[in-house]
């Protein structure tokens, strides 16, 4: 008995290979830009008292500050430095597998969910807009990945508080409130959505009349004081008083309107084909029992029109509260939350129109299969994504030589005695992991606090380098093939 079919057994291989790839990454990536600065901030002030400070100038993330404070690179540990990142994303994949395991191990066959938990990875990955700032920057992860991993086990969780098995543990909902406060503590757009996530368990909780509600609401009420504590944070206050544009709500709703329908225009070009293979392919993966589809907002238009509107809110308050558009690691988890709200929306869809899918299945099932088949295979072959940089990073050569010139300045750094030191710029620059870390200006500047952090971290005045190119070039299938024509053809032997 088969326990996969050829094109799932094709999307677990590929999502393996892509995982493999961008772990060996984890081996070749180095420490750059506030990775300096946070270190050697928490190096000379200690844990608390740079707890305190970051609270009161610089913003309320203590759970991030936390994760900060582990960095090996209090020890002069590069090598730490790669195996610390590398566990965070390792915690992030677990927790998504989690995730999928608790909220459908009693709905569907094992085996589909790990298809499933192998096809998001596979697209979210490939296509989250910047996987360098959520996979190979120490600072990027303790805030915005820590956040996705500790949204999704916090999920988790409630999907097991809810069953009746579980709803009288009284560790699982110490563990939720732990999980609950350090949410609150990592991020905004983590906030944003866990109170998405408390309001939907909530009426579950008040439909189907859940025991033990006051546990629940013991949850929402942590929640909500870490909320009030973060967001009463004077590093909060002063970075809202001396953003020039914070607090506009003319530029967050224009800007939340144009960030909207950029980001939705591009994404769908990978979530149309993406749900209609899944339909075509997958749509037999019917979990709904009868208390699930009788809670009221499990409708396919609910969640896409919820999903939509939850998206554009996000970003009218991230813009509101920072005065600027949205970070591209912001739009990674929002990228997830509405990966998996499309892929939820279309089995809901394969099981309210029953009669539109077997049509689909029966008379045009081979043509469409084929189609979003093609076009995604076309996707990964021709726009510049994540796998293909991964792999070319590797391929080329890219990232080995980047690590090996990264040592290479580590060794120059500690055998030089000066104390100003030019160090020569580093010519691979694979581009999911290099990222310009020195400045071009050989006078010290005291006000260029990240840089004075760096010679600080190797005992030195000033570091700069020579030349500053920076530029990071594209990769696709397109590219390369251009690239190799040029090698045989056109260029001198």
């Amino acid at each position: 008995m088969k326990i996969w079919s050829r094109i799932e057994w094709a999307i677990i291989v590929v999502a393996s290979a892509l995982l493999l790839l961008l772990l060996f990454l984890f081996s070749c990536s180095h420490p750059h830009s506030d990775d300096y600065s946070y270190t050697m901030f928490v190096v000379n002030k200690g844990f608390w008292r740079a707890s305190v400070y970051i609270f009161q100038n610089d913003a309320g993330r203590f759970f991030s500050s936390f994760l900060l404070y582990l960095n090996p690179m209090r020890s002069k540990s590069i090598s730490g430095y790669e195996w610390y990142t590398a566990s965070l994303f390792i915690v992030f994949l677990l927790s998504l597998f989690l995730f999928f395991w608790v909220a459908l191990g009693k709905l569907v066959r094992k085996k589909s969910i790990i298809f499933l938990f192998a096809f998001v990875v596979l697209f979210f990955l490939s296509f989250m807009p910047n996987i360098h700032e959520f996979c190979y920057w120490l600072c990027g992860e303790a805030t915005y990945l820590a956040s996705i991993s500790l949204l999704l086990f916090s999920a988790a969780l409630h999907f097991l508080l809810i069953q009746k098995k579980y709803n009288r543990n009284k560790g699982l909902y110490l563990l939720c409130v732990l999980n609950t406060i350090s949410i609150a503590g990592c991020s905004e757009i983590g906030i944003f959505i866990y109170c998405l996530m408390l309001f939907v368990f909530g009426l579950y909780r008040r439909q189907f009349k859940v025991e033990n509600e006051w546990r629940f609401y013991t949850i929402v009420i942590f929640f909500l004081a870490s909320i009030l504590f973060v967001f009463s944070a004077k590093g909060n206050i002063n970075r809202h008083q001396i953003t020039p544009f914070s607090g506009s709500f003319l530029l967050a709703i224009t800007g939340g309107f144009y960030a909207t329908i950029f980001w939705l225009s591009k994404w769908m070009l990978v979530f149309v084909p993406l749900s209609l293979f899944y339909i075509l392919s997958f749509g037999q993966m019917n979990f709904l029992n009868i208390r699930l589809s009788s809670f009221r907002l499990f409708k396919s238009k609910t969640i896409i029109l919820g999903s939509i509107f939850f998206f554009f809110f996000c970003q009218i308050m991230i813009i509101w509260m920072s005065g600027s558009m949205p970070e591209l690691r912001t739009e990674n988890i929002l990228f997830l939350f509405l990966l998996i709200s499309i892929l939820f929306a279309s089995q809901l869809m394969i099981q309210e129109y029953p009669i539109i899918y077997d049509v689909l299945k029966t008379r045009l099932n081979g043509l469409l299969q084929l189609l979003s088949f093609l076009y995604l295979i076309c996707v990964f072959l021709v726009m510049p994504n994540n796998f293909t940089s991964a792999l070319f990073d590797i391929i080329s050569g890219r990232a080995r030589q980047y690590n090996r010139q990264s040592i290479e300045r580590y060794t120059l750094l500690q055998t030089n005695q000066d104390s100003v030191v030019l160090l020569p710029s580093i010519n691979s620059r694979p581009k999911l992991l290099y990222f310009p870390t020195l400045t071009c200006n050989s006078q010290i500047d005291h006000n260029d606090v990240i840089h004075i952090a760096l010679a600080e971290y190797f005992g030195k005045q000033w570091i700069y380098e020579y030349n500053c190119n920076t530029e990071i070039p594209d990769y696709s299938i397109k590219e390369l093939l251009k690239q190799k024509r040029r090698q045989l053809f056109f260029e001198k032997k």
